[in-house]
Parts: structure tokens; C-alpha cells; sequence
């Protein structure tokens, strides 16, 4: 009560303010100090001279200043009139680091800084948990005054994609040392979800090494933005109405309201998915004779996100074409199906999400209360629709297709159950994930053909894939209908589609096939000798944020392996977003138009 009314007293005074800003200024820099110390002392220190930490003095300084600054902080600085969430979540996490520092005392450092998981200790979670709340807290006000929402998008990533490369360079990430080249193009390909790896995943990292791609992967499926704003909510007090545009847009969320429920929404739906996925795996390498292992257990947790996240890394050397798992065929439908779903894009979920929770509830009331059960019309909206059909579509014309192509090469003397398994995977993982459950040199010229086309058009919008989306593909497709037809407009399922969307979907077309094209005569000046197509198939899956390859990657001089970097990073960006970075921030309107032409077009 002393310490609240001490608060109360010098609120309408400047002091408060001011001390606030410096304390705040201050608790940033101890978590940036202690993130950084903890990822020296994880990556640069050997896992049995787990004292250091403890015999440093920094450490026994840096963590009892940080527990009480927080906690004064969250007690005298946090408004809960304001946010009453933000001062309960502020202060407990506040009790909780002095009653940790307290912990420490009275039991020792050893029991405080003992390894719980590989060579990561009790401190080393609250490190950086602390950092990354804090950085959460922060307010891109500033920045935004210098980039546009497309530019923070692409900075964001950037940061994560330097970030994971400087993890990847650490002794303890690495069985032998990689080059900077390598580290870049592995955490580039991590975070843009892609999976072209240019050194073998399973024998070159050490387990702290695949559990940082792992991390890598995660960040870049849901979203920097995402993660940082989810945490923001319930650890910042305000944000300002630009930032709340900003999350909006990025989330296709129709009102301010409803942010905070999407974001809670997301986060749910990709945990939840992920984790029935890795039982499901877990389950199929059990009826399959592997064992129950935590061995097991942290390949299924691996597995389940790289495929949710289309990203397509595998902790085995041949990937899912492993002798071990090869005719594993549960796992295989497990593993497609959690790519078909992490491909459909947010948005679709949180629409199915809600016309399910409606039915749900209309139901109960039909059968409990005896209301009259009343279908809601327009409830699955026209994005979803045709969002699902594509997909659908695309994923039954791929399974036709390899079914009879591949019957004389990759599927030879397998029966029809593992051909039907092995097509609807073939025609699942060029949908940006990666996966590959035969021999890709094997396969013939006109399934390879129909992969690059798979892997050009790609997810759904807002979704963890890439290419150049189904929804742009399927208006490129209806406009070709409607010239056909003789129409002015489009027009499909009682709805016309926007001229704007259409203009949309012939830039993304046309500067997809320009990046792709010119990332292909590049590679083609440096590594010509390794052949037309292959270069060709390497970069679709590099822009589509694939990841299949006719094992070329690791065979690529330096230079292609940048070029090769620039292509997922503009893939995994997105069409659009590329556009608007390069569009100021200003849009002025004109009051005039110029006269219209018309040019002859045979």
C-alpha cells in the first residue's frame, strides 16, 4: 500500500515519467546482457563446465538487479487503470523472478544452473524469456516512421534470418565448423520455411543446433510479428493506432476488436495442430516397430512442425526416403496432411473455425432448448471457398497425374495402397513443404514438369507456404475463362471478383516468373555444367519455398547458394509485399486522367 500510494502521489508529476523511461531504458539493456551472456555461455561453453555461469560474478550481479527492477517496475510504472492484465501478468512475473533469485539462495547455484534440457538451465529460460518479452513491449512507432508495413515485415525476417545464422555459427550448434555461407543459407532457409539444405541436418548439427532450427522454423511459420504482438497484448500497456493497423492488415482482420481473439486464435490452432500431429507420429513409428524412445519423441515433435510450417527439414540424411521410414505410410498421410493444413492459410482456419463453433452451437440449443435449428447463410466466405477448391483441385490433378506417370520409375512393384500413399504425397510436398518419400533423381521429365508447376503456384495466402498462391492462380486462371466467354467482368459461384485483385494477381505472375528467370540465367553463368533443368527445378523450389531437389544444393558454388538465399527470402515475403516495399509511404491523388488507348493484342 506505501509503495502504491508513493505512485499515486507523484503520478501528475513529470518525475514519474521520467524515471519510468530511465528504468525502462535500463531493464532493456540488463535482458539484452543476460540474453547475450546465456547464448555465450549455451553455444561457446562446453556442456560438462556447467559452472561458469555460476563462478561468473556478472551473473550473481546481473540477475537479482534484473528480478527487482522488474518487479519495482511492474508495482510503480504499470497504469492498471489502464490495463489491469498488463499490471496483474507484469507483477507476478515480477514475484516470481524474486522468489527464483530466492530459490538460488537458499538451495545453491548449482541446483539453480543445473541443465534441464540438453545444456539449458532454469536461468537460461527466464533470460530469455525476459528479452523477448521486453522486446515485445517495445513500441515500433519510431521505426514505422521509416518503413512502411511491407518494409517491417521484411525487416523483421531479416533480423531473425541474421539472428539464426550467428546461433548456427556457434561451436556447440555445429558437429564441425560451417561456413558463414552455409549458416546464412540453413537459418534463411529455416525461417522463409523452405528446406533446401546445403549440409546434412541430421549429421553436421548437434542436437542444440537442430533444436535452433527448430526454433527457426517456428518463428518463421506463425510469424515475427505474430509472436511479438501476442506477447505484447498481455506485457505492453498501450499501442499505438498505427502498430494496431499494421497487426490488422497482417492478420486480414476486418476490425481493431477482434486482434487480440485472432491472436490467441493462431497461436492455439498452430500448437494444438502441431501437437496431435507429433502424437500421430509418434503412433505410426510405434505400430511400425521403432519403439517408444524419447528418441522417437523429439523426431515426431520435430517432424510435425517442419511439415505444419512447410518447411520440409528432416532430421533424417535421406529425409523421408529413409530406409527406416520408407513404406511408413501412416506417417506419411500424417505428415502431407499436416502440410495441407498448415498451407490453407490463417484466415481459412479462423472461418472454418467460427462456421464450426455456430453449427456447434445451434445444435445444442436445437437438442437442449428445442430452438429451431437456423443454417446461416454466407458464413464460409468467398476467400475460403475458393481457397478449398483450388486446393482441392490442385491436389487431386497431382495424385491423378503421378499415379500413372510414376508406374514404371519411382512407384515399380509397389502395390496400389503405397502408390495411391506415395502420389498424394508427391502431390502434397511441392506445395511448398519439401518432403520427399522416393528418390527425386528418379522421377520422370514429365512428373519433374508438373512439380515445378506445383511448386510455382503453391499455399494459400497468409498461410506458412509460399509460391505465388492459389487464390492468384485461380483468378489468373478464371480471367483466361472470361476472355474466352466473351465477358467484361469475372464471375464465379454468384460473385464478381475485383478488377483490383485481378491487376493484383498478373503483377505477382509476371514478377514471379521475372525473379525466377533471372535467378535461373544467374545460376546457369556460375554452374552451368549441372544442367538446365536441374538449375531450373532448384530455383522454383528456392521462390516457391519448396525445398526439393534433384540433389543439387550442396553442389552449387557460393555465389548460386546467394542467389539461391535471395530467392526464398523474396519467395517467402510474397509478391505483394516485395511491391509495396518499393511503393512510398505516400500516396498522393491526382485530379486528372489521361486519355484512353487501346493496343492491338493478337
Amino acid at each position: 500500500m506505501i509503495i502504491l500510494d508513493l505512485r499515486n502521489r507523484y503520478a501528475n508529476t513529470g518525475f514519474m515519467e521520467i524515471l519510468g523511461k530511465i528504468i525502462n531504458k535500463l531493464f532493456f539493456v540488463l535482458t539484452l546482457g543476460l540474453f547475450i551472456l546465456s547464448v555465450y555461455d549455451i553455444g561457446y561453453t562446453s556442456p560438462v563446465d556447467m559452472e561458469t555461469l555460476y563462478n561468473n560474478s556478472i551473473f550473481k550481479i546481473f540477475f537479482p538487479i534484473t528480478s527487482f527492477l522488474y518487479l519495482v517496475r511492474s508495482v510503480l510504472f504499470t497504469d492498471h487503470r489502464m490495463s489491469w492484465k498488463v499490471f496483474i501478468t507484469n507483477t507476478l512475473l515480477g514475484v516470481l523472478l524474486i522468489l527464483l533469485f530466492l530459490f538460488r539462495v537458499i538451495l545453491g547455484g548449482n541446483v539453480f544452473f543445473y541443465p534441464v534440457f540438453h545444456n539449458f538451465t532454469l536461468f537460461h529460460f527466464f533470460a530469455f524469456a525476459l528479452f523477448i518479452l521486453e522486446v515485445s513491449r517495445l513500441k515500433i512507432e519510431a521505426a514505422m516512421r521509416y518503413f512502411n508495413p511491407a518494409q517491417m515485415f521484411m525487416v523483421s525476417f531479416a533480423l531473425i534470418i541474421l539472428s539464426g545464422t550467428f546461433l548456427l555459427l556457434m561451436p556447440q550448434s555445429t558437429i564441425s565448423p560451417i561456413s558463414f555461407t552455409d549458416a546464412i543459407f540453413t537459418s534463411t532457409s529455416a525461417v522463409c520455411v523452405t528446406g533446401l539444405t546445403v549440409v546434412d541436418t541430421a549429421t553436421r548439427f548437434t542436437p542444440l543446433g537442430r533444436l535452433i532450427i527448430l526454433g527457426l522454423i517456428q518463428v518463421g511459420g506463425i510469424g515475427v510479428m505474430t509472436i511479438t504482438s501476442f506477447f505484447g497484448f498481455f506485457f505492453k500497456e498501450t499501442s499505438s493506432f498505427r502498430e494496431q493497423i499494421m497487426l490488422r492488415d497482417y492478420l486480414s482482420e476486418d476490425s481493431f476488436n477482434g486482434i487480440l481473439k485472432t491472436l490467441i486464435k493462431v497461436i492455439l490452432i498452430v500448437f494444438s495442430i502441431e501437437i496431435v500431429g507429433a502424437g500421430l507420429i509418434f503412433y505410426s513409428m510405434y505400430l511400425h516397430g521403432m519403439g517408444a524412445s524419447y528418441d522417437n519423441i523429439r523426431f515426431a515433435v520435430f517432424h510435425s512442425v517442419s511439415a505444419f510450417c512447410n518447411a520440409g527439414f528432416s532430421t533424417m540424411t535421406d529425409n523421408l526416403y529413409d530406409i527406416q521410414i520408407r513404406d511408413n505410410y501412416f506417417m506419411h498421410y500424417t505428415i502431407a496432411n499436416l502440410i495441407v493444413f498448415g498451407g490453407i492459410g490463417f484466415p481459412v482456419f479462423l472461418n472454418l473455425y467460427s462456421y464450426i463453433k455456430d453449427q456447434i452451437v445451434r445444435l445444442w440449443e436445437y437438442f437442449r432448448h428445442h430452438k429451431p435449428f437456423i443454417h446461416r447463410v454466407g458464413m464460409i466466405t468467398f476467400n475460403t471457398k475458393i481457397v478449398l477448391i483450388t486446393t482441392f483441385l490442385l491436389l487431386l490433378f497431382g495424385t491423378v497425374m503421378f499415379y500413372f506417370l510414376e508406374a514404371g520409375s519411382t512407384q515399380s512393384g509397389i502395390n496400389t495402397q503405397g502408390r495411391i500413399a506415395m502420389s498424394y504425397f508427391l502431390s502434397v510436398t511441392p506445395r511448398t513443404a519439401g518432403f520427399n518419400t522416393v528418390n527425386m533423381e528418379m522421377l520422370t521429365k514429365p512428373a519433374l514438369l508438373i512439380i515445378i508447376f506445383l511448386m510455382w503456384v503453391g499455399a494459400s495466402p497468409v498461410s506458412t507456404g509460399g509460391g505465388i498462391k492459389t487464390s492468384t492462380f485461380t483468378i489468373a486462371f478464371l480471367n483466361v475463362v472470361r476472355i474466352i466467354r466473351g465477358k467484361n467482368h469475372i464471375e464465379t459461384m454468384q460473385r464478381e471478383i475485383h478488377e483490383y485483385s485481378v491487376n493484383k494477381a498478373f503483377s505477382i505472375i509476371m514478377v514471379s516468373l521475372f525473379l525466377i528467370a533471372t535467378g535461373t540465367f544467374v545460376i546457369y553463368l556460375m554452374d552451368g555444367e549441372k544442367g538446365l533443368l536441374r538449375i531450373v527445378f532448384e530455383c522454383f523450389s528456392a521462390f516457391g519455398t519448396v525445398g526439393l531437389s534433384i540433389n543439387l544444393t550442396s553442389f552449387l558454388t557460393a555465389g548460386s547458394k546467394w542467389v539461391l538465399i535471395a530467392l526464398m527470402f523474396m519467395g517467402r515475403m510474397g509478391m505483394m509485399t516485395l511491391l509495396l516495399s518499393m511503393s512510398p509511404s505516400a500516396k498522393k491523388s491526382v485530379a486528372y486522367r489521361y486519355p484512353k488507348e487501346n493496343i492491338i493484342i493478337t
